[in-house]
């Protein structure tokens, strides 16, 4: 999809510069580069062949090297690449060039070398680091051997992507031939898109049904999402709405399950004609949408939003940022039912064309996407990833056999084996029962058990693959265990002792601050940060909480509740009881900068200035739900229209600190107050709270 645009872009700048060096020099070149233009890369081969043996014509041999590449003749590919970039005259194009089909060919220790040599001769180029880490990244996840995948049955020559699990099977986006709408790509055959549903039925999959009559229609529907109950669908439809630009403009749409059939779409009350809003995908609790745009605001081409449930609407979208976003394009978003975002990234470090990732919510933050590697991911789009827990079995969606088809995973049997382990006290050897275990892998913890009367636990795990288990029972002291593959036919069991220590109390009394009154229901997340586990609790009636915790490490407390202000507490002492102030947000609520000042009467921030916007920084970073308004003024009338221009730019200037700090720009407005008598100030206003 999107490689193969930047592919054309690419290869059309060459054959401009190619017409205005050769093109008339020659009638055979001449034919092979009017056969290349047409696509017709077979054609051209023997032409440029015999052309480039006689000539030392670079752009010719570029123009070779490429046609190799669409024509997948991987091995003439590498031997021109390698002989143009071995070259003592090499362009940095050509070792660019080079690079690229190295690491296509996942031959990446030696793609690294190439770019690494390009880098040194283009160090302004910024995304070639990008790719020497992705080369080093890969390495590393490069295991296609952990799952089985294959394309299943249903796939046509048409377009073909599973979208969601639905009523035991799956829903997918077809552009197969359908009565609802026309053909519209002689060359691929693809009809306007629908939405199918299918079920497996032992290793193959049911002819696909259109999903609904009420939901197909004559334009294109898109990817679907489904409340947990499968009343509600979220989906995304084209309505033959183009922008400025001649882009198709996707929206979206709900509907309602009603005796037996669907309730008349409606568009989603975010959606516009002059932006898409797409790819929904509903939260397990139905409390929030993500879905992409590319509403002004973003950070690339479509970045991922949310909206949460207010009602019976929906609150503003908001920007996940730039942890998540990037660049690119962000697409295909999918949340599980642990809230782990799944979703397609063609900026983040990957493979090439879109990866999948994933990234999960803690401390209040999307942590930093992980790329999720073979077999998922190729130097194709790789996008829409499903999982299916109950029955053990994914899917995602793949270019990668040239048209999109669907892809099923699972585990592969004969790369798993058990890890057992036994767990007793130091002294004496008694075994610990209810012992809680943590598999986990990169510091992301894949699964969780508890030591029966023996002592004894089992995960399923990955052959020749590195993991650590962090053991965690009240009154023991707390331990992290490597576990590192052993290549013995024995069976894997791992003795572990813990030693007795007593337990401190994180307690405390949740207040609101202005009237004092106890916070009944207040969610306390306590963040050991040796280990990055969290435990969870809520105040009662009175507004205590009390939750154990080893007191050898350090703890960061989160304290979060509906019409307040969340409060975070880094390195939270144990050792006395304390109250914790929470503030009620309410809208149109105001904050003011009192010591805000602009040096010279001009619109740059002063350090006292920016210290303050810190203050607001860190309440926007620890309640990514809110939003807000930046209003400005001045005590020097200058008259209206100066007056308003000076306010705006001071506005900006504050918003702009702000966005460099990390913080969505579609969180901020900003507004000119213009000439106020009493003082120069920066005015924060709450505009929507949650």
């Amino acid at each position: 999809m999107y490689k193969k645009l930047l592919t054309t872009i690419f290869v059309a700048s060459i054959f401009i510069l190619t017409q205005a060096s050769v093109f008339a020099q020659n009638k055979d070149l001449e034919k092979g580069l009017k056969h290349f233009a047409k696509n017709e890369y077979n054609l051209a081969i023997p032409i440029l062949k015999e052309y480039t043996l006689s000539h030392k014509d670079k752009e010719a041999k570029r123009i070779l090297f490429k046609c190799y590449i669409e024509t997948k003749q991987n091995k003439d590919a590498l031997a021109i690449g390698k002989r143009m970039a071995e070259n003592t005259d090499a362009d940095p194009i050509d070792i660019l060039n080079y690079a690229d089909l190295l690491k296509g060919l996942h031959k990446y220790e030696e793609a690294e070398k190439w770019y690494i040599q390009y880098s040194k001769l283009r160090p302004s180029n910024k995304i070639v680091f990008e790719h020497i880490k992705a080369c080093k990244l890969i390495k590393e996840i490069n295991n296609d051997s952990l799952y089985i995948t294959k394309s299943i049955n249903i796939n046509t020559p048409q377009t073909d992507y599973a979208t969601s699990l639905y009523k035991d099977g799956i829903i997918l986006v077809s552009g197969r031939s359908n009565k609802y709408s026309k053909q519209i790509n002689r060359k691929t055959k693809d009809h306007y898109f629908n939405l199918y549903f299918s079920k497996k039925a032992g290793t193959k999959y049911t002819i696909p049904q259109p999903l609904s009559s009420d939901l197909n229609s004559k334009y294109h529907e898109g990817s679907a999402s489904f409340s947990s109950n499968e009343k509600f669908i979220y989906f995304s439809r084209n309505r033959g709405i183009v922008d400025l630009n001649g882009q198709a403009q996707l929206q979206i749409y709900m509907s309602r399950h009603n005796n037996n059939e669907w309730d008349k779409p409606e568009l989603f009350q975010y959606a516009s004609d002059k932006y898409s809003t797409g790819h929904p995908s509903i939260s397990k609790d139905g409390k929030t949408l993500y879905f992409i745009s590319n509403m002004p605001g973003g950070y690339g081409g479509t970045d991922i939003y949310y909206c949460k449930k207010r009602g019976f609407s929906w609150g503003p979208p908001i920007n996940l940022g730039p942890s998540i976003n990037t660049l690119g394009n962000e697409m295909f978003p999918y949340i599980d039912k642990n809230n782990t975002l799944y979703f397609a990234s063609s900026g983040h470090v990957g493979f090439g064309g879109l990866d999948i990732f994933k990234s999960i919510f803690v401390k209040n933050h999307w942590s930093y996407p992980v790329n999720i590697g073979y077999p998922f991911n190729s130097d194709k789009d790789d996008f829409a990833y499903l999982y299916n827990e109950k029955k053990k079995i994914g899917y995602f969606s793949s270019n990668r056999d040239l048209s999109d088809d669907i892809f099923e995973f699972q585990s592969n049997p004969k790369q798993q084996e058990t890890l057992k382990g036994r767990i007793a006290k130091l002294s004496p050897n008694k075994p610990i029962d209810s012992v809680a275990v943590f598999l986990v892998d990169n510091n992301i913890v894949l699964d969780k058990t508890y030591t029966n009367s023996s002592g004894n636990f089992s995960f399923n795990i990955f052959k020749n693959k590195k993991y650590s288990l962090i053991i965690k029972k009240e009154d023991y002291k707390m331990k992290r265990i490597l576990y590192f593959p052993q290549n013995s036919e024995k069976e894997i069991n791992i003795k572990i002792r813990l030693e007795d220590f007593p337990w401190a109390e994180v307690k405390a009394f949740v207040k609101n601050q202005f009237s004092s009154n106890p916070i009944e229901g207040a969610k306390i997340e306590v963040v050991n940060k040796t280990y990055n586990l969290s435990n969870y609790c809520e105040t009662d009636i009175n507004g205590n909480f009390s939750l154990g915790v080893d007191k050898g490490n350090f703890y960061d407390l989160i304290i979060s509740k509906p019409g307040y202000f969340t409060t975070v507490l880094t390195n939270y002492t144990y050792d006395e009881i304390q109250s914790i102030d929470m503030i009620e947000t309410k809208e149109n609520q105001t904050v003011e900068l009192q010591t805000s000042t602009f040096p010279n009467h001009g619109w740059r921030l002063s350090e006292i200035t920016k210290g303050e916007l810190n203050n607001v920084i860190e309440i926007l970073t620890n309640n990514p739900d809110i939003l807000i308004e930046v209003t400005a003024s001045t005590n020097t009338n200058k008259g209206t229209k100066d007056n308003d221009a000076l306010c705006l730019k001071r506005a900006t200037e504050a918003m702009n600190y702000m966005i460099s700090k990390g913080i969505s720009s579609n969180r901020i407005k900003i507004e000119s107050i213009g000439f106020n008598t009493k003082r120069t100030s920066i005015v924060v206003k709450l505009v929507e709270t949650f």
